[in-house]
């Protein structure tokens, strides 16, 4: 199950990594993004998500066995929190502040309807939330299976 669960570790961080850094426009929409702003989200996701997939190469003790634990599940809770509860509540939309969604996903494909003025989750996204998803049930089967 190890070998697993690096492997969908892995493709959360190379996935992100590819999203962010290469325009792959419709995928997504990066022309319209400052240098220095891809530069901060890939090193800050990167260095994240590179430790969740180091410690999955390491003898499940210590901090090595509990940050996969805790992160994964934490990165997903930030992924729901910022893109579903806006799709799905309107009331916690109005809450959230709007990220430029007009300027950095209103032109990006979708994989579920979109409805004007709402944040919906882009394909780009959508793909990313549930390699998460998966990444978190074969970590946890990992290190408490």
């Amino acid at each position: 199950m190890n070998a697993t669960a690096i492997i969908f570790a892995f493709l959360v961080l190379f996935y992100h990594q590819i999203t962010t850094w290469l325009p792959l426009f419709p995928w997504n929409d990066i022309e319209n993004l400052s240098r220095k702003d891809i530069l901060i989200e890939c090193i800050t996701n990167g260095i994240l998500m590179g430790l969740g997939v180091f410690c999955l190469f390491q003898n499940n003790a210590g901090f090595y066995h509990y940050y996969p634990l805790i992160y994964y599940p934490f990165l997903f809770s930030g992924e729901f929190f910022q893109w579903w509860m806006p799709y799905f509540s309107k009331e916690f939309a109005k809450s959230k502040f709007n990220f430029e969604y007009e300027k950095r996903f209103s032109r990006t494909l979708k994989l579920i309807p979109h409805q004007t003025g709402k944040r919906t989750p882009d394909a780009n996204h959508t793909i990313l939330h549930l390699l998460t998803l998966i990444a978190i049930i074969v970590v946890f089967a990992d290190r408490l299976g």
